[in-house]
């Protein structure tokens, strides 16, 4: 009876240590982690404008999806950005733009470019004024009024390029005078600009150059600075150089369409004047 009562114990202790794998469900994929993180977007902005930028993140299994990391500006003072990218420029200079999402980083930098573009009115000084040949004849520095005159000017920009430096559009000396002109912003923030037109008047063509040009701004939609303007006689022995310095300039508009300006004007003297004094 004994023999039989151990013979069970072991059958049962055994048979409880058999083989129990048997088969199992499929195992949980691992969550992919983020590896790296891309920042996307214009490479150039310019003051008083916004531009959205994005974050895309590559996962440990090699895809990549977009995502909302936490933004940042290295420089405040320079632009802003708020939680969803969208970064706002105050001043001329660049920051880098910086993103974090789930311990990956990545960055980005922008620059912030003056803006320029758009229609600008004001006045400038005419500080110095030479004059020879035909130009004595028809008393060209007198007929603009003399040193120390204030005389009206207009402005009409396009800011375009992937930098926002290009510079293309149009100035009108008084009302009646519109030439094209072209030029770009300097990496310290300044616009240059130069161009051409030219008018016949009494039987004689007359090219007006503008160069030398040198202005900033002093303020969001305030410009100061000064240029060189000259005027000299086709076929024609004479010429004309003007100093002026800007009194104010307003910009008048940021949305301007910039047409391109009449390259020739049929005009009297006294037409002349009269167009770029009013």
């Amino acid at each position: 009876m004994r023999r039989v009562m151990v013979s069970t114990f072991l059958f049962l202790v055994l048979g409880g240590c058999g083989d129990d794998s048997g088969p199992t469900g499929p195992s949980t994929p691992a969550t992919p982690t983020v590896t790296g993180l891309t920042v996307s977007g214009l490479d150039a902005i310019r003051t008083g404008f916004v531009s959205n930028y994005t974050a895309t993140a590559t996962l440990s299994n090699g895809t990549t999806q977009g995502v909302s990391p936490t933004w940042t500006s290295s420089d405040p003072s320079v632009a802003t950005v708020d939680g969803t990218g969208r970064l706002s420029g105050t001043s001329h200079g660049s920051i880098t733009l910086s993103a974090s999402y789930q311990g990956a980083n990545g960055s980005k930098m922008v620059n912030v470019v003056n803006n320029y573009g758009g229609a600008w009115e004001g006045t400038y000084l005419l500080r110095a004024c030479d004059q020879s040949g035909v130009f004595i004849d028809a008393e060209w520095c007198e007929g603009l009024g003399g040193v120390g005159s204030i005389l009206p000017i207009m402005l009409a920009f396009s800011q375009s390029g992937d930098d926002q430096r290009q510079i293309n559009g149009s100035i009108t000396l008084g009302t009646g005078i519109t030439g094209n002109i072209t030029g770009n912003v300097t990496g310290n923030g300044r616009l240059v600009l130069q161009g051409t037109f030219t008018v016949t008047s009494e039987g004689v063509t007359f090219e007006f150059a503008f160069g030398g040009w040198d202005t900033r701004l002093v303020s969001p939609g305030q410009m100061a600075g000064r240029w060189a303007q000259s005027q000299r006689a086709v076929g024609v022995p004479g010429n004309a150089y003007q100093e002026v310095e800007i009194v104010t300039m307003i910009q008048t508009s940021t949305g301007v369409t910039v047409r391109p300006a009449p390259s020739h004007y049929t005009l009297s003297w006294s037409e002349v004047f009269e167009a770029i004094r009013h």
